[in-house]
């Protein structure tokens, strides 16, 4: 239960070496119409000017950690949800960004419908480049409204792509949490899409058809660095949720989605040759 004078919402970067996208990304939060919330960045022991920058912020509603040592991606992500205080938690990594009134539609969702089941809020969203350029100005690939868990996960396989965004498109309840695993880097392309389906296998998602955030391509994400792995690792995670009986993912459903992924790697690998020369973020326009 929430306590007096606890923030409603808590909003986490883990970050690492972000000094070039960090300021635009906290100053996108701290911006926020819906002020009821904390700002808790996890600096991975960076080793350029990310700590300094997100420091020099002076506002009550953030506080920032430095880790005495780099614990990757999957260990700085799950310390930024350990010490949430808000009843929703939202996870931005440290080159994206939200639009001024992304808390206030997605939380107003959740306090429009208490006790609901549902887990998982998202919103579409927008693809930029480096310097901030829209490249394409909403992904569109559900919805709007509820949607089963079932419903949405077939889709998603038969797709062969996320069909729910990244971090920072979701919002979901903090009590959630102690029900989920936390974030798996076991199959690192997938690691905030495996944190979704975890969410999902406790209740429903909703879908806002607004683009209330962006995701960067940039060579300087992690997802960049992954490259060629991309196909193989989606299908590595289609295979475990497929595994799972309670999302009645078929074997047509698999057929479907090998396809459409195969599809995505090749169109997201001659994209980003063209965009930046090489294939910086495979992945980034179907992700």
């Amino acid at each position: 239960m929430k306590r007096r004078g606890e923030p409603l919402v808590t909003v986490t970067i883990p970050m690492y070496n972000n000094e070039r996208f960090i300021r635009q990304t906290i100053e996108s939060i701290l911006d926020q119409t819906y002020t009821n919330f904390e700002l808790l960045i996890y600096d991975d022991n960076s080793t350029d000017g990310s700590y300094e920058i997100a420091a020099s912020f002076k506002d009550p509603r953030l506080r920032v950690f430095k880790n005495e040592r780099n614990l990757g991606p999957e260990g700085n992500w799950n310390r930024s949800i350990n010490e949430v205080r808000g009843k929703y938690v939202k996870l931005v990594c440290g080159d994206d960004v939200l639009y001024p009134d992304c808390l206030e539609k997605q939380v107003a969702v959740f306090e429009k419908n208490p006790c609901s089941g549902i887990s998982l809020v998202c919103s579409q969203r927008t693809i930029i480049d480096p310097e901030g350029k829209s490249l394409i100005k909403k992904i569109n690939l559900v919805d709007k409204g509820r949607h089963k868990a079932v419903d949405i996960t077939r889709k998603l396989i038969r797709m062969g792509t996320n069909i729910l965004g990244e971090p920072a498109c979701g919002l979901y309840p903090s009590s959630l949490l102690p029900y989920t695993h936390g974030y798996s880097a076991r199959v690192p392309y997938t690691i905030d899409l495996e944190f979704w389906m975890q969410l999902l296998r406790l209740g429903d998602l909703y879908m806002i058809d607004e683009s209330l955030c962006a995701f960067r391509i940039s060579d300087e994400s992690w997802s960049s660095r992954i490259g060629d792995m991309r196909y193989h690792q989606f299908i590595e995670f289609m295979e475990q949720t497929a595994s799972e009986k309670m999302f009645e993912v078929t074997d047509l459903d698999m057929f479907i989605g090998k396809i459409n992924c195969a599809v995505h790697s090749m169109t997201s690998t001659v994209g980003f040759k063209l965009f930046a020369g090489t294939a910086q973020e495979e992945g980034g326009f179907f992700s």
